[in-house]
């Protein structure tokens, strides 16, 4: 998680809130969602759980909202900031 997303968490967790993220199960992604998790303090996992997953495929996203209410009781916000995407005519 870079860029955009990553200030996101990190505000979000600095305003008190708890955060659940998809992130792509490979090695990068990992790494980065490690990195944020010690950026935000947050060793312990209280505030963060990362759940893998490709999000283009709506089990991922099932997954993802399922184990944040698991977690933390509820959902309040979804912020969908996928850091890639493919642009196409609008009727391809």
């Amino acid at each position: 998680m870079t860029g955009i997303g990553r200030a996101i968490v990190l505000e979000y967790i600095r305003q008190g809130a708890s955060v659940g993220i998809n992130y792509y199960p490979d090695d990068k992604s990992t790494s980065q969602l490690e990195s944020l998790i010690s950026e935000a303090g947050e060793a312990d996992g209280s505030k963060i759980v990362g759940v893998p997953g490709d999000i283009r495929k709506p089990e991922s996203g099932q997954e993802l909202i399922a184990t944040t209410v698991e977690k933390y009781g509820r959902l309040d916000i979804f912020v969908s900031n996928a850091g890639v995407c493919q642009f196409a005519d609008f009727l391809t």
